[in-house]
């Protein structure tokens, strides 16, 4: 073999070689599972605290120092049905590494008072190696106003989680039943004890609006962020960045003599004009009473903006549902919200309202609805 033939042969050994060993050190390859040996033993698996109060940052950290590096998890369950798993390869569990902030994997959230059992699972040891809990005094709190996140509606008490009394001042009862419900052993509300059941037979003339309930400006200084005109905050200017974010229950359990055929709207009115709507400015209200004096309507349904949100329900139980503000569609109603300047203008957000629609019309239908919020940046993540 000449010198040329050994010198390509070896460069090509050598790049073989070389793309092996990027390829095993690749950042993206799945982390090798560890399992104990016959020898493995471990320290007390603990939390750092007993009572779990997360608003005021008191998050269980769990500690443990293993003999050897494995594969471990910690699964968290409560007594709601919550679920949530830790994981990772080492020598130890602690604060990098083991800590809960009170968030969920599965479709329930953590409550407040419930008992949650963690359980430490060392891979090649069976079943639950060891076991300790933590009661929850306060629950991840979501709901509060910040930058990134917050409830669609809210009037102090009276929130879109459905947990107080359901006294909306804009309560569409036009054909429908409207009333938060107490979960109970067949239907479970993900977030909390509660949710929102609308039902009923449109009486319009058209059979497709059902009911529902909305939140106007002026109706929420409870829960809007200090620096909102209208719902958002004043840099929530971007409808690319603005997701909304709802519960909803699919057609399983369906009340007696309901039909699947609803479809559930999440919509934003904008108030195009800036100004309160009246009989003398809008045609909406000429032959209809006007809106109370000390609670002025900011939205013209006849000549500003409605965008939209439609959820037809034909799932099964309940599901996430999330949409990008730019992704909604305009009203099909002129009468309604249809008849705006057809800009996408979430600054100007004055109303936000959750209809039942029945489609095809003048069907008894019904939806179940929970946790409706609006987030920045991202869609709503119960995970994180």
């Amino acid at each position: 073999m000449n010198i040329f033939k050994i010198a390509t042969l070896s460069l090509f050994i050598i790049s073989f070689a070389s793309c092996k060993r990027d390829y095993a050190n690749s950042p993206g390859k799945p982390a090798t599972n560890i399992s104990a040996s016959s020898s493995f033993a471990s320290t007390t698996f603990a939390s750092s605290v007993t009572n779990a109060n997360f608003p005021f940052d008191l998050n269980p950290v769990f500690s443990a120092t293993f003999s050897e590096t494995v594969t471990w998890k910690i699964e968290l369950i409560g007594t709601s049905g919550a679920t949530k798993t830790l994981s990772g390869t080492s020598s130890f569990l602690d604060a990098s590494n083991a800590t809960w902030f009170g968030n969920h994997d599965g479709l329930y959230f953590f409550e407040t008072g419930e008992k949650v059992t963690a359980n430490l699972i060392i891979s090649g040891k069976a079943g639950v190696f060891a076991t300790t809990s933590v009661i929850i005094d306060a629950q991840k709190d979501s709901k509060t106003a910040t930058p990134t996140f917050m409830l669609a509606m809210n009037t102090g008490t009276n929130t879109s989680d459905f947990e107080g009394t359901l006294t909306y001042p804009y309560l569409f009862n036009i054909g429908a039943t409207t009333v938060n419900t107490l979960q109970n052993q067949t239907i479970r509300a993900p977030e909390g004890k509660k949710y929102l059941h609308i039902e009923g037979v449109s009486a319009e003339e058209n059979g497709f609006f059902v009911g529902g309930l909305q939140m106007r400006k002026n109706t929420t200084a409870a829960f809007k962020p200090a620096d909102s005109t209208n719902f958002f905050p004043k840099s929530w200017t971007d409808p690319n960045k603005i997701y909304l974010n709802i519960y909803v229950r699919g057609v399983d359990n369906l009340p007696t003599g309901n039909f699947p055929y609803s479809v559930l709207n999440f919509e934003c009115h904008e108030d195009d004009r800036r100004n309160p709507s009246t009989m003398a400015n809008c045609s909406y209200y000429e032959n209809k009473p006007g809106p109370p004096i000390n609670n002025p309507d900011y939205f013209c349904p006849s000549s500003e903006d409605s965008w939209v949100f439609k959820i037809p329900i034909k799932h099964t139980g309940w599901q996430l549902f999330s949409c990008k503000y730019s992704d909604l569609l305009p009203s099909e109603d002129f009468a309604n919200g249809g008849f705006g300047n057809r800009k996408l203008e979430p600054q100007k957000v004055a109303r936000v309202q959750l209809g039942l629609v029945s489609s095809p019309p003048f069907n008894r239908v019904s939806a179940d609805v929970d946790f409706a919020c609006f987030t920045y940046g991202a869609p709503y993540d119960p995970k994180k």
